[in-house]
């Protein structure tokens, strides 16, 4: 029964933070959020903004294409014929 008390101190303890294993802030040296450039890895390393804008010109584009077209075609269907 004493080994269920103990058990159950031993966690509150970790879940207060009390504990003897470390707290994430502790192994991340007290950073928060995502750590993006994390290990040594030979890719290119782009931030989020820069891929956010990256995808906001494509999408531009396609649309302007889109309208460009709808423009040089009359922005009309061609009817077809029917027999």
């Amino acid at each position: 029964m004493s080994e269920k008390k103990d058990l159950i101190k031993e966690a509150l303890k970790r879940r207060q933070g009390g504990g003897k294993s470390p707290s994430k802030s502790s192994e991340t040296g007290g950073q928060s959020g995502l750590n993006f450039y994390s290990g040594d890895v030979s890719s290119l390393k782009v931030q989020p903004n820069t891929v956010l804008i990256i995808s906001l010109v494509y999408l531009g584009i396609v649309v302007l294409l889109y309208i460009f077209s709808k423009l040089r075609s009359g922005g009309a269907e061609t009817p077809t014929e029917g027999p």
